[in-house]
């Protein structure tokens, strides 16, 4: 008698074929079919547990603020360098005493933060440069910046410094969103348990008309789906063994001298011992 060969494991496919695999699946079966021949619920299930699996799949997915961070970082290191050699050139060499001096306070304020601000990890150099903020903001300090004309220094610095702050807070929620989230491996066993049940509703399904009702429309729509899922459940099985799809110059990995997995150990994918899934970045 027909039925889905759903008994197997899948504990050595890579996210990428069990992602493919599941999709597959779904591609299958239609939603009209699974409505009319009574298994909609089941079909309903696995379809969520699939998209969830999709969503979470993307590999090599990285911050979309990176490149932000990165630039608005740079853009508050450049200003604070220029106003730190600024201030030290006039403390240095100029001319009038009275700006000299204010040269000198000024560039007190900048080596008391020391030598490597712009290095620091992101969060420390932020706490330092709104530090370095409040202290040109000190009635003396704001007196030397007028008296070179750098009024402006402490709001520039200020906004440079928020600029990059914002984009950063906006990293981190998404890291957190993501430390969070479910991971690839809980949700593969999900889309397993789901197809199991699929699985085994339809088979149940195909055996009662088998057996007691004897509706050949029913017959041909679930054989039709049982030989679908199959040919998937097959091709899953070979490229798990290494022999299905190797590109050339590919090396198969896996499998024994037929070319297919080893024999399923616990139906439905097992307790996840062994897995091997790519690893979610």
């Amino acid at each position: 008698m027909k039925e889905i060969l759903y008994d197997l494991s899948r504990a050595r496919a890579r996210n990428a074929q069990h992602v493919q695999f599941a999709t597959d699946v779904v591609a299958a079966i239609s939603q009209e079919v699974a409505e009319a021949r009574g298994f909609a619920s089941q079909y309903a299930t696995f379809t969520k547990a699939v998209a969830n699996e999709q969503q979470c799949f993307q590999p090599n997915k990285g911050y979309l603020e990176t490149s932000e961070i990165v630039a608005a970082d740079t853009a508050r290191d450049r200003l604070f360098y220029f106003y730190k050699q600024v201030v030290q050139a006039y403390a240095d060499y100029h001319p009038d005493s009275a700006k000299q001096k204010a040269g000198e306070a000024l560039t007190f304020v900048f080596r008391e933060l020391g030598s490597r601000v712009a290095e620091m990890d992101y969060a420390s150099e932020t706490a330092l440069l709104t530090d370095l903020v409040e202290r040109l903001r000190q009635s003396s300090n704001a007196s030397a910046l007028a008296a070179i004309g750098m009024e402006d220094a402490a709001d520039d610095l200020e906004a440079a410094n928020e600029a990059f702050n914002t984009i950063y807070l906006k990293r981190s929620a998404e890291e957190l969103n993501r430390a969070q989230a479910w991971k690839m491996k809980d949700l593969r066993r999900v889309t397993d348990d789901a197809f199991n049940e699929l699985a085994k509703t339809i088979n149940a399904l195909y055996a009662v008309n088998e057996l007691v009702t004897e509706d050949e429309e029913a017959r041909a729509a679930l054989a039709k789906v049982i030989d679908d899922v199959n040919a998937i459940v097959v091709r899953l099985k070979k490229t798990i063994g290494g022999t299905a799809g190797v590109k050339p110059g590919g090396d198969s990995t896996g499998g024994s001298d037929d070319g297919e997995a080893p024999d399923p150990v616990i139906p439905g994918g097992g307790d996840g011992e062994g897995e091997s899934p790519d690893p979610i970045v």
